[in-house]
C-alpha cells in the first residue's frame, strides 16, 4: 500500500512549523520531563502496591477484588502512559531508556515486539484502512469497518460488543500475541520472520506473568486457587473495558474516514489521511488525558507520534486553531458523546 500524494504538503508543513515553534518558544524538547517521570513512577508504584496487598494475611474478598481491579487498571495505564510512548521513542532521546521502559509492557503481559508491528508499523501508517490496519480485525465477531464482510451475527454486535471488550486484554495477551507470532503475513506485511531471541522473550515473559499472577499468590497466601483465578479474570475484565473503549473512541465512531485503496493506492497524503481518520474525545479534560496517556488527544498523537504525550494537551489547541484558520476538519467529541457515537457506529455497521 502507498499514498498517492506527498507528505510534504501545505497542511503538514504549516502545522509542523506551528508545533516546532511551540517547543522553540518554550525552550523545551519533545521528550518527557520531570512530571512525566513522576507520573510514570507513581503508576508503577500503584501496580506494585496493589500486587503486594494480595499477600496480606486473610484479606476480605472485597479488598482482594479492589486490589486486582486497581492492578488491572494501573497495568493498562502503564501501557498507555509509558510503554506506548517508549515504543514511539518519545520518552527519551536515549534509545536504551525507551527500550527499558518498553519492556514494562512484557512484564504486565503484552508482547512489545508484536505491539511494534501491529501498532507502530501498521496502525500508524494505514489507520482505518482494511488490510493495512490490524486493529480493525483485532476483535473477532465485531465489524469495525464498512469494508469488512458482513455476517448475520453482526446484527447483534451493539449488544454483545461490551462483553467482548471485557475479554480483550486477556485475549490480547494469550491469543493475539501467539497467533501473530505464528503468522508469516500480517495484513500488508509479508514473509515475516521473528528471531529466536524474540521467541525466547515471548515464552519467558508470558510464563513469568502467569507465575507471579497465579502461582505465587496460590503458594504464599491461604487463598484457594479458584478464588485467585476468579480475581485474575475480574482484573482482566476491568482492564479490557478501559483498554477497549480508549482504543475504539479514537477511530471507530461517527466522523473518521475509512478509505478503500484502489490497486494498493490511497488517494491522499499520510498526514491528511491521519487527520481525516482520527478523532479526539474529551480533549480539554486533564484527568482523562492523565489516565489515558494523552490518547484522548488522539489527533496530536497520530500526526506527531514521536512527541511525548505530556505535550499533547497544549498541542491540541494549536492543531484545532490551525485547522480552523486553514479550513481543515478537526474532529472532536465529549467523553459521553464519544461512547454514544461508538455504539451508533456499531449499530450502523450491524446492517449490510
Amino acid at each position: 500500500m502507498k499514498y498517492t500524494k506527498s507528505n510534504n504538503n501545505q497542511f503538514f508543513r504549516g502545522l509542523k512549523f506551528k508545533v516546532e515553534n511551540y517547543f522553540t518558544r518554550r525552550n523545551i524538547n519533545k521528550y518527557g520531563n520531570f512530571s512525566m517521570a513522576a507520573k510514570g513512577i507513581l503508576i508503577v508504584l500503584i501496580y506494585i502496591v496493589s500486587y503486594i496487598s494480595i499477600f496480606r494475611t486473610s484479606p476480605s474478598i472485597s479488598s482482594l477484588i479492589v486490589a486486582y481491579i486497581t492492578m488491572g487498571i494501573s497495568g493498562v495505564m502503564i501501557v498507555f502512559n509509558l510503554v506506548h510512548d517508549a515504543s514511539h521513542k518519545a520518552i527519551s532521546k536515549t534509545k536504551w531508556i525507551n527500550k527499558c521502559i518498553c519492556f514494562l509492557g512484557d512484564i504486565v503481559g503484552i508482547n512489545t515486539h508484536i505491539w511494534d508491528i501491529r501498532h507502530n508499523i501498521q496502525h500508524h501508517t494505514f489507520t482505518n484502512v482494511l488490510g493495512g490496519d490490524l486493529i480493525i480485525e483485532n476483535i473477532p465477531l465485531i465489524r469495525l469497518s464498512p469494508q469488512q464482510p458482513y455476517k448475520k451475527f453482526h446484527k447483534y454486535q451493539v449488544f454483545y460488543a461490551p462483553f467482548f471488550y471485557m475479554l480483550y486484554s486477556f485475549y490480547w495477551m494469550f491469543v493475539i500475541d501467539f497467533k501473530l507470532f505464528l503468522k508469516k503475513e500480517i495484513c500488508n506485511l509479508h514473509n515475516i520472520k521473528h528471531t529466536r531471541k524474540e521467541w525466547v522473550i515471548l515464552i519467558l515473559t508470558k510464563s513469568f506473568y502467569l507465575f507471579y499472577m497465579l502461582i505465587l499468590p496460590w503458594v504464599f497466601t491461604s487463598l484457594p486457587f479458584l478464588t485467585i483465578l476468579a480475581c485474575f479474570f475480574i482484573m482482566h475484565f476491568a482492564a479490557g473495558l478501559l483498554l477497549s473503549f480508549v482504543a475504539v473512541m479514537g477511530h471507530f465512531v461517527e466522523g473518521p474516514s475509512f478509505p478503500e485503496p484502489q490497486n494498493g493506492l490511497i488517494d491522499n497524503s499520510w498526514s491528511e489521511h491521519e487527520l481525516e481518520a482520527t478523532i479526539d474525545f474529551a480533549p480539554k479534560s486533564r484527568i482523562i488525558n492523565w489516565i489515558t496517556g494523552g490518547l484522548n488527544t488522539h489527533v496530536a498523537h497520530h500526526l506527531f507520534p514521536n512527541i511525548c504525550h505530556i505535550h499533547y494537551y497544549d498541542l491540541t489547541y494549536i492543531i484545532e486553531d490551525y485547522c480552523k484558520e486553514n479550513n481543515y476538519h478537526y474532529k472532536k467529541e465529549s467523553l459521553i458523546g464519544g461512547v454514544s457515537s461508538h455504539f451508533r457506529f456499531l449499530k450502523k455497521l450491524s446492517k449490510p
